[in-house]
């Protein structure tokens, strides 16, 4: 066997492990780079922006997070959920919905721990969470990237609301303009509610309208879906107040046909696969999920989920639905807000949950893990591009070189 054979020999095996070889450098197509960084979770990405700039630039693009977003709200949307216990400090806890039943939950460290200390949760859009503190801080925190951002305080709120008012929040998206916005609506009650709109892209709070005083809000907290922001709100009757992002307009929306109206302290919204829901309760009889059909503020309802009391569930207080698994076979139910089970529609059979170092009183959160910082000012240049590449090539012959 001469020189030339044996090289050959030797070198064969890695032909396997990648899409060619040229002159003893593994070579992978510069699209083949971003899709394989694309595809892995969070916490694998935020080491990889340490081996190199062009890495940590390719990952903080705006492209890419959009794309990995995208991808993840695709395969595996409200994948995780973050608890706020009621004691210990307002401690904050970390899990995956799929996995609730057979791992401890995470408890957030310090310095995260001691900023979030108080707040409690407002809502939740593409991995961000919107956070209140003190009554009068808005924070946003990406749970997976551990980043938080202390919103400004609203300087424009006029004399009449300061001296008599009472604050309501909402967070949401607006596609539109693609920025992030926080919605805080101030009612005097005699002169109406004053409504003040956060962008994040300019970072400052303009003043949008005032709604008149003839509604009442209420929910402290707006839920967001579909562009809008929706409260449950009276005006004489119950109604649904939605506020559109893109145009910064409230719209007042009837109930679904067929709910009582008039009734006090017995409805609530939720979101649930992204899509705007309505809890009604009747105490000793059922509780009856209705989902709102339509995108935008148009108003088409459809009774999504009726639980009968008792029932497989027993005796409970309050039900509605949280996120489904992520086969999208089960159900994950918050039942009575202190205890979840999981739900079978088909089988028409519940699991319960029993969650692992969470303590027994608290909130509970879904969210999207993402990528999504709170600055739009990364920028990859075509040179980045390039060294991207070149540094993709070399580790992935490094660890082809590594397995022979």
């Amino acid at each position: 066997m001469n020189p030339s054979q044996s090289n050959s020999t030797a070198s064969s095996p890695a032909q396997t492990l990648g899409p060619g070889k040229l002159n003893g450098t593994l070579h992978c197509p510069i699209e083949s780079v971003f899709e394989i960084l694309l595809r892995l979770p969070v916490k694998p990405l935020l080491r990889c922006r340490c081996v190199c700039k062009p890495w940590c630039s390719l990952i903080d693009s705006k492209k890419f997070v959009d794309k990995h977003l995208q991808r993840n709200i695709e395969s595996n949307p409200d994948s995780g959920i973050i608890f706020r216990a009621y004691t210990e400090g307002n401690n904050f806890y970390m899990a995956d919905v799929d996995s609730l039943n057979d791992s401890t939950v995470m408890e957030l460290a310090d310095p995260l721990k001691t900023q979030l200390y108080g707040a409690v949760f407002v809502g939740s859009c593409n991995g961000v969470v919107c956070l209140w503190k003190d009554e009068t801080d808005v924070l946003l925190w990406n749970p997976a990237t551990r980043k938080v951002r202390v919103l400004p305080i609203p300087n424009n709120i006029p004399i009449p609301f300061m001296l008599m008012q009472s604050d309501a929040v909402g967070f949401g998206y607006d596609h539109l303009s693609e920025d992030y916005k926080v919605v805080r609506f101030v009612d005097s009650q005699l002169q109406g509610i004053m409504v003040s709109v956060y962008s994040l892209k300019s970072n400052t709070w303009t003043r949008a309208e005032t709604i008149t005083n003839t509604i009442r809000l209420r929910m402290n907290f707006g839920i967001f879906a579909n562009g809008a922001l929706y409260w449950l709100a009276a005006k004489g009757a119950h109604i649904i107040l939605a506020f559109d992002l893109g145009v910064e307009r409230h719209t007042e929306l009837p109930l679904p046909a067929g709910v009582n109206k008039t009734e006090e302290n017995r409805m609530g919204l939720i979101v649930f696969n992204r899509c705007v829901c309505l809890i009604d309760h009747y105490p000793d009889s059922h509780t009856d999920i209705w989902m709102k059909n339509e995108n935008g503020v148009d108003n088409s309802w459809s009774k999504f989920l009726a639980v009968e009391q008792p029932g497989i569930l027993g005796s409970f207080k309050i039900v509605w639905p949280v996120a489904f698994s992520q086969t999208r076979n089960n159900i994950l139910l918050a039942v009575d807000g202190d205890k979840f089970t999981w739900y079978d529609s088909e089988r028409n059979e519940v699991k319960k949950v029993i969650i692992q170092g969470l303590p027994g009183s608290y909130a509970s959160l879904v969210y999207t893990e993402s990528l999504v910082h709170f600055s739009y000012d990364f920028k990859l240049e075509l040179e980045d591009l390039l060294k991207v590449y070149i540094y993709m090539c070399n580790f992935i012959s490094m660890v082809t070189n590594f397995r022979l």
